[in-house]
């Protein structure tokens, strides 16, 4: 649903609306706090959009402070900042994040999602990154 919530307002709401209703542990917070920031893109008052973003914001490091190390996580921070205007000031984290997500996806002591990989990997290979950290990410997808 949160890569539905990219290109629709309601599947956003929808899913706030189920993440509301759920225990909220690291994990469902992060989530709520990234759609949060995703509903920032679909509504059209701009006092509306930054209250949804720095809402989300709050929310989203307010999770990864409790699980630092959660890649997922850290990922979806990753994604939000690299994403998100840069007048909003949002990009204190971007290379500590890069570092974390690459580090845990070629520390085989990990055990992460494929499917969750699949996705971290297509997404950073669209990202600026050095020569070394792309052939970290080509030896992942492979």
């Amino acid at each position: 649903m949160y890569v539905k919530s990219v290109d629709s307002k309601q599947t956003a709401k929808s899913l706030l609306a189920l993440l509301s209703k759920q225990q909220q542990n690291a994990f469902v917070m992060g989530y709520t706090g990234a759609t949060k920031m995703m509903m920032a893109k679909h509504v059209f008052n701009p006092i509306t959009k930054l209250s949804y973003f720095n809402t989300g914001k709050k929310t989203l490091n307010k999770a990864i402070a409790k699980e630092s190390n959660n890649v997922e996580l850290v990922f979806l921070r990753y994604a939000t900042q690299v994403s998100a205007p840069a007048l909003l000031g949002y990009n204190d984290h971007i290379e500590a994040d890069k570092e974390l997500i690459l580090r845990s996806l070629n520390d085989d002591k990990k055990v992460l999602d494929q499917e969750l990989t699949k996705t971290i990997v297509s997404f950073m290979k669209q990202q600026k990154l050095t020569p070394t950290e792309r052939q970290q990410l080509e030896a992942i997808a492979k």
